[in-house]
């Protein structure tokens, strides 16, 4: 089951994972270390069925999303198309931190505090979102303990006090465990509402926005030929 504690015992199993310097020893924890921003994690990314964003990120890109990104995959036995729509994704598939922040709060599940294990949690410079990571766990006394890839080239653990000011908030993926139908605008006991609240859980309807789904609008023939497409991943994945 695609759980947090899932998500966030896969990031600790990779602490101590060194960035690369080339295409070369991508599943070495610490073989042919650098900064040329190879790692297993974009490459999987890329090597999945669909491919997870929508170009290859491997080399030429910052890590530090691909890495949660890949957690989340993982947690969900490698089902792209679960794990995007836990991780929110609307498209185009972005790789970026600023993309990751942006789909959270499309679909009303960014937060300004209150973290969680298993969060995103995002970190900004001079108003800019710049880095990110998973939360493993919070203390007590609001000490907020990460797994972060891209730290210093590794992923590392860190730790931050809650009124950190680098901290610009928190995104909340949908795990298995809370995976309610944001569609606010289905008629109880209608026809299509489980139907089209199953449709969603599976990840082949994403709604006109994160909590509308406008079910008396017409449909495109570009939306049903993006439905038949996920329908079709969906039967491969699983």
């Amino acid at each position: 089951m695609m759980t947090a504690a899932e998500a966030v015992r896969i990031a600790a199993e990779e602490v101590g994972y060194l960035e690369k310097a080339s295409n070369k020893d991508l599943d070495s924890k610490t073989g042919n270390p650098g900064s040329g921003s190879w790692t297993k994690f974009s490459r999987d990314l890329w090597e999945a069925d669909p491919h997870f964003f929508q170009s290859n990120k491997n080399g030429i890109a910052d890590w530090c999303s691909m890495f949660v990104a890949w957690c989340v995959y993982m947690a969900s036995g490698r089902n792209s198309t679960r794990a995007q729509m836990a991780l929110c994704y609307g498209g185009p598939y972005g790789a970026s931190c600023t993309y990751a922040a942006g789909y959270y709060k499309e679909a009303g599940r960014f937060y300004a505090n209150h973290p969680q294990p298993g969060d995103q949690i995002f970190f900004q410079r001079a108003g800019q979102i710049v880095h990110t990571g998973i939360v493993e766990k919070v203390d007590p006394d609001g000490v907020i303990h990460t797994i972060e890839g891209n730290s210093s080239n590794a992923v590392r653990r860190q730790a931050y006090g809650p009124e950190d000011t680098r901290i610009y908030g928190y995104g909340r993926p949908i795990y298995e465990t809370e995976a309610v139908c944001p569609f606010t605008d289905l008629k109880e006991k209608s026809f299509y509402e489980q139907p089209v609240r199953e449709l969603w859980a599976w990840g082949i309807v994403k709604g006109t926005t994160g909590t509308t789904f406008e079910p008396d609008r017409n449909i495109t023939r570009a939306e049903v030929a993006t439905l038949i497409w996920r329908a079709i991943k969906f039967i491969k994945e699983d």
